[in-house]
């Protein structure tokens, strides 16, 4: 396998999962200025949104390329 591909992949995959979380964070706000919600569980969430969506891009990013590479060596 190729971990160069794969790490190259996985972060790819992540900045794009830091980009849709903020977006998604973003579309959950009526107001852009103020968040919807107030309460302290929903701000904490919102301080490790984009970590969050950035771990699971890598994660998904490398898992694929990882069965991409195994599925071409198996051909």
């Amino acid at each position: 396998m190729n971990y160069r591909i794969i790490v190259f992949s996985a972060i790819m995959t992540a900045m794009a999962g830091a980009v849709i979380s903020l977006s998604a964070l973003q579309m959950g706000n009526k107001d852009f200025n103020q968040p919807k919600y107030q309460s302290q569980s929903y701000k904490d969430l919102r301080e490790h949104y984009t970590h969050i969506g950035t771990f699971l891009g890598f994660t998904l990013g490398a898992g694929l390329e990882c069965v991409r590479q195994l599925k071409s060596k198996r051909e």
